[in-house]
């Protein structure tokens, strides 16, 4: 049987319900069918469950869920890479958040069959983002300075988990809640919700001599500010569209007002313009478009990724996981600013076991009980 989350009609965490199908999706030429371990939920999810999302033209019926976890369980004709039982990934941007789904062949990336899907998922969209901005936009090197904007997000807290991983020194930007996490990293922390929050950055950037890469997921200061903040020679990546929401949020409106999206649409025109001129110090990065761009570095990143996962160099924070019944409850804890680090839904338990749990990972064992036994 194929379950899988539905949105009937954009709006809020209401909207989402389970629908239950008695046939499960046949695989065409050059396609194979997946049982899911582990999808999405995040920030990007709640903005499609909106219709907020400016990079796709949504149609409803739509089943969210941004990436995906899972295991080949049928292939179409034509398929000769993969063979049943391999363990796969791939960037969805929708239909993820199902226990059965069929994605084209080519598409996708293998996941190594030691490896916890529940801490592989993240990599998918939130350490890949962290990643190619890091490595291939920004070109960091061993011991540059890095500024991470929004450090207490899914992706500042991957940029942080990498830093560390790859000897960057960084200075985290968050709430003043958030300074355990970000220093729990190994980053300096620095808060942006005080009296003065641009004087303890000014210091830092006066006695470092600026910052080698700056990546800004949070859009706080404006693009001239933190532009002043770069080393000579340094790189500043500007990370996706979800920053003007997630300030709305915070201040209680459904989305961005009139001025910050006017600022917000300033801002993107000149780092676009700002991009094209020889030796740029600013780009624009959305995972989608760089996948569309470059699809052999996706593949090659997401590799290398869950090789680190795999030897243990990276630990992507879970916050929680989720089965399909509950996603309404995960939608509620995006909105309300509630997550520090990932929701993870798990979809169903596959054949032959369960995969979301490594042997010895009793806390990855604990919170699935509770999930799936309740009280």
């Amino acid at each position: 049987m194929l379950r899988r989350l539905e949105i009937g009609a954009f709006g809020g965490p209401e909207q989402i319900r389970l629908v239950e199908e008695a046939r499960l999706p046949q695989p065409g030429e050059g396609e194979v069918r997946i049982r899911v371990e582990a999808s999405s939920l995040v920030f990007t999810d709640m903005l499609i469950r909106r219709n907020l999302y400016p990079v796709l033209k949504l149609r409803l019926p739509l089943t969210p869920g941004y990436d995906f976890v899972g295991r080949i369980e049928a292939l179409g004709s034509g398929v000769s890479r993969w063979r049943v039982g391999d363990r796969v990934a791939d960037l969805t941007q929708i239909g993820g958040n199902a226990t059965h789904l069929v994605r084209t062949a080519a598409s996708l990336v293998a996941v190594p069959q030691g490896v916890n899907a529940i801490q592989a998922e993240p990599l998918i969209l939130s350490y890949m983002t962290a990643w190619q901005a890091l490595f291939r936009e920004a070109k960091a090197q061993p011991g540059d300075q890095v500024l991470i904007y929004g450090a207490s997000g899914a992706v500042g807290l991957a940029a942080l988990d990498l830093c560390r991983a790859f000897g960057l020194p960084a200075v985290g930007v968050a709430s003043a809640r958030r300074e355990p996490v970000v220093e729990g990293l190994g980053a300096t922390f620095v808060a942006y919700d005080t009296a003065d929050p641009a004087g303890p950055l000014d210091r830092l950037t006066r006695d470092l001599g600026g910052f080698k890469v700056i990546l800004d997921a949070a859009r706080g200061e404006t693009l001239s500010s933190v532009m002043a903040r770069l080393a000579p020679g340094g790189r500043l990546v500007a990370l996706g569209f979800s920053a003007p929401f997630r300030t709305a949020y915070k201040a209680g409106g459904e989305q961005p007002g009139l001025l910050a999206r006017l600022r917000f649409g300033y801002d993107f025109l000149r780092i676009k313009w700002l991009s094209h001129r020889p030796n740029a110090a600013v780009s624009f990065y959305d995972i989608a478009s760089c996948r569309r761009q470059h699809p052999q570095w996706f593949q090659e990143d997401l590799s290398s990724l869950f090789n680190l996962l795999e030897a243990g160099r990276i630990t992507p924070r879970i916050q929680r996981v989720f089965g399909l019944g509950d996603a309404v409850e995960a939608h509620r804890l995006i909105e309300a600013g509630q997550v520090e680090g990932r929701l993870v839904l798990a979809p169903g338990l596959p054949i032959g076991g369960d995969p979301y749990v490594s042997p010895g990972d009793n806390a990855a064992k604990t919170t699935l009980h509770q999930q799936r036994h309740p009280g």
